[in-house]
């Protein structure tokens, strides 16, 4: 009984293998047909179906039709393979299919050949190609190293002027000076600036109270320091309200605990010795702006006599006896309360910075009457360096050719600099 159904068994795969193999031989059939109407994509279903009915086994007409098919796709090296196991399986070596296939099996391995020169040229052009870019992402690094090396960083930059110079704040809320070239004219340690008629005026110290101003003229390109407070006035600890700087060369200053207001010449680099004012007092008496003068540089109006503050140019300040502010008259002989203007400037070119005791700005002609704006004589750059801004807290100067510059260094722009390397 045992014997019946192990014979059964092997009947019924043997039965199975040979369908398997008839139906893969149709396939066949079918693949051969399709890759003579150059089907080849169908073609490659049927053969494909045929090898997996075939289990591992393989025929004399599946290894030609295999070099066949796969030639036309242009696998060569799998034609190949097919072409020498075809070769094995055939016993006719003289038949001429066996020659059609050998012929076309030479022909195989001379596309191979071509192939193979193709890919290794390929090869050759990937490599170049890789290491042209492998340069290039080099040159691009050493690049932005270069420009990275050229940024100038500040918070912010303001308007250049005719002299192609600019205060800066930087990120540290400091104040300084750069010029168009990127240079650094003056280092941001400045808590405030001013910048008026081609001068930058950097005041260090609590605003409204500074110890320490620098004035830069952008003209001249020349720095000057302001000697301290102290030389002015001994009980003097900061420089209090400072003015305008004007073009006459005149610098204001209103110290601390001072009943003298401090006119700073810009050009002799020095306080501004006050020289008599006696005809002055002798034009305002016979106006009957005053009533008496002295020797002490004292003038009376109404019934109270009032010091000399300093000659601010167009103006004189006068003091009353406890130290405050009187007001201003005019060489023509206009008064100017303190009760409406805290601060004048000099007076240049026929007009005067006020303050007024609101804190509002605002312009005197010399009867010190109020007037339109003044036009600052600072100017516009026009230059033809620009300055980019690239980043937070990051800006770039370049030149009309487009390089980065920063001071004497140069750097072309990205495009041209590949180009050039």
């Amino acid at each position: 009984m045992n014997k019946l159904l192990l014979f059964l068994f092997f009947l019924t795969l043997s039965v199975s293998a040979q369908s398997d193999k008839e139906i893969a031989g149709i396939y066949l059939v079918k693949a051969e047909e399709k890759l003579k109407e150059n089907a080849i994509s169908q073609a490659v279903v049927y053969f494909d179906k045929a090898n997996t009915l075939y289990g591992g086994d393989t025929t004399l007409k599946v290894e030609e039709l295999g070099t066949l098919l796969y030639f036309e796709l242009k696998d060569y090296q799998k034609s190949k393979e097919h072409a020498k196991r075809y070769f094995t399986l055939a016993t006719d070596k003289k038949s001429e299919r066996y020659q059609e296939v050998l012929y076309l099996y030479v022909e195989i391995e001379e596309l191979i050949e071509v192939q193979n020169k193709i890919a290794v040229q390929e090869e050759k052009e990937r490599l170049l190609k890789e290491k042209e870019e492998n340069r290039l992402e080099a040159l691009k690094k050493e690049w932005e190293e270069k420009a990275a090396s050229l940024v100038f960083e500040a918070d912010s930059i303001y308007e250049f002027d005719k002299n192609g110079v600019a205060p800066f704040k930087s990120s540290k809320g400091k104040y300084g000076v750069v010029d168009a070239m990127g240079n650094t004219v003056i280092a941001s340690n400045y808590s405030s600036f001013l910048s008026y008629d081609g001068y930058i005026v950097l005041l260090e110290g609590v605003v409204g109270q500074p110890t320490e101003i620098v004035v830069y003229n952008s003209g001249t390109k020349t720095q000057k320091t302001l000697p301290a407070v102290s030389n002015f006035n001994p009980l003097s600890t900061n420089y209090g309200k400072v003015m305008l700087p004007r073009d006459n060369n005149i610098l204001i200053t209103y110290p601390n605990n001072s009943n003298k207001v401090a006119v700073y010449d810009l050009s002799t680099n020095a306080l501004k010795i006050n020289s008599s004012l006696i005809n002055h007092f002798k034009y305002w008496k016979d106006l009957k702006v005053i009533k008496k003068y002295n020797k002490e540089n004292q003038i009376k109006i109404n019934k109270e006599y009032l010091s000399f503050g300093g000659d601010l140019v167009g103006f004189s300040a006068f003091y009353h006896s406890t130290a405050n502010l009187f007001g201003f008259i005019s060489v023509s002989g206009s008064i100017v309360s303190s009760n409406s203007y805290s601060y004048l400037g000099t007076l240049s070119n026929g007009f005067v910075e006020a303050i007024k005791s609101d804190g509002t700005h605002v312009w005197l002609n010399e009867n010190g009457k109020e007037t339109k704006a003044l036009v600052n004589k600072n100017g516009l750059y026009e230059g033809t360096n620009e300055l980019i801004k690239i980043g937070d807290s990051k800006y770039q100067f370049r030149n009309k050719e487009n390089q980065v510059i920063k001071g004497e260094d140069v750097l072309d722009d990205l495009e041209n600099f590949l180009k050039k390397n």
